[in-house]
């Protein structure tokens, strides 16, 4: 798995930061110069008590931390505005799009007449451009590169050449999000996996498991879908669920495929033991290089994560309702899915005919752009918090 070049190098780095966090600053510092930019950023859109705010949660190590906030805090009705503008310009296709600041006025004189550009001015940069990285939250993962002046003549190419990366900072922010939300209560990484109730599981180059927390030893005994083998490998039960989850150890360029709706580049398996139709996991894979969270010597390889649709977990119903405009019936439904509970299990417990159900599944479904149920469920416990099981 060794990096090819530097697009290669920085795809498995930005797969590292899933794990440590920590590596954002200077990563983000590195995508910035392989792109010809001057700086990048990672923000949220956060809104308490409905006044909405940006929150800059990673940026280059190149940017001092005050003069972040200051600017953010200065600007920040002005930011707020020119984000709605590049959310606008953002199909809602999975696909990534840069946005330049070019869509923030009508012309440039007018752009650069703007009080946030006069002061990103004072700091040498002329241009930036926005792009959302999660477009099933889409207050979170936002992204923000910053250019010099000397990139008038080739602006364009600059982007292109970021864009190609953010497939993979997108995908890497998704799996590690559960591993933050534990990371702030808890000193090591091995210790905070054991807090969710997603299985987590850490893999060399030859498959050998290296670590993996409760969950994964769960889904390893009760699931059918993998086992540990007697010399210490990942072993898939199914020929095919072996051959897709090759496809994504064995080549980084097979990771970032489905841009900002990565739960899409998941497989899906379905269990193997007695279990009821339509329980499946859905197991997310990305590569690790270097990574030094797991044991103190740097290690290549894996990480995988398993949600098991047929356990229960709990939903930010009123947030994910927002999101995609669920009504109180789909709701309803959705937790119950949540639960683990099949279609006609569901049309028993509300008392509705199976067709109807049926049909608010469906519509569910294509309401969150997910395939099927195993999509949805892992989909909506990214967004809640139903990943954590114990403090």
């Amino acid at each position: 798995m060794a990096p090819t070049d530097q697009h290669d190098q920085l795809v498995l780095s930005i797969y590292d930061a899933a794990l440590d966090p920590g590596k954002w600053p200077e990563l983000l510092t590195r995508i910035a110069r392989y792109a010809g930019g001057i700086g990048a950023m990672i923000f949220e859109v956060e809104t308490p008590g409905d006044q909405p705010h940006l929150l800059a949660s990673h940026f280059s190590d190149t940017y001092q931390i005050d003069l972040v906030e200051g600017y953010l805090n200065q600007h920040n009705d002005l930011e707020i505005a020119d984000q709605a503008v590049f959310a606008r310009h953002s199909r809602a296709t999975d696909d990534i799009q840069l946005i330049p600041d070019s869509v923030l006025a009508a012309s440039e004189a007018e752009l650069l007449a703007r009080p946030n550009q006069k002061t990103m001015m004072q700091y040498g940069i002329r241009y930036r451009c926005g792009a959302l990285l999660n477009k099933d939250q889409l207050f979170h993962d936002r992204f923000s590169m910053q250019f010099g002046s000397d990139a008038s003549d080739d602006l364009p190419q600059r982007l292109a050449r970021a864009s190609r990366l953010l497939p993979h900072i997108a995908k890497a922010l998704s799996i590690g999000r559960p591993i933050q939300a534990v990371q702030k209560r808890h000193q090591t990484v091995l210790n905070a996996l054991d807090k969710l109730d997603v299985g987590f599981c850490v893999l060399d180059e030859r498959m050998n498991v290296i670590a993996g927390n409760e969950e994964f030893r769960r889904q390893s005994e009760e699931s059918g879908v993998f086992r540990r083998d007697p010399q210490g490998k990942l072993s898939f039960r199914s020929d095919d669920d072996l051959s897709r989850a090759r496809t994504l150890l064995g080549d980084p360029q097979q990771h970032g495929r489905f841009g900002a709706r990565p739960r899409k580049e998941a497989l899906e398996a379905d269990h193997q033991s007695d279990a009821r139709i339509g329980d499946a996991l859905c197991i997310d894979i990305s590569p690790l290089h270097k990574a030094r969270e797991i044991g103190e010597q740097a290690l290549d390889g894996f990480l995988l994560m398993s949600t098991d649709t047929s356990r229960t977990y709990r939903l930010e119903m009123p947030t994910i309702a927002a999101l995609f405009d669920l009504s109180e019936a789909e709701c309803a439904v959705f937790e119950l899915m949540a639960e683990g509970k099949t279609n006609k299990q569901i049309a028993e417990e509300r008392g509705r005919s199976l067709d109807t159900i049926n049909s608010q599944v469906k519509s569910i479904l294509s309401k969150s752009n997910c395939d099927n149920r195993t999509q949805a469920i892992r989909m909506a416990t990214n967004i809640s918090s139903g990943f954590l099981v114990r403090d």
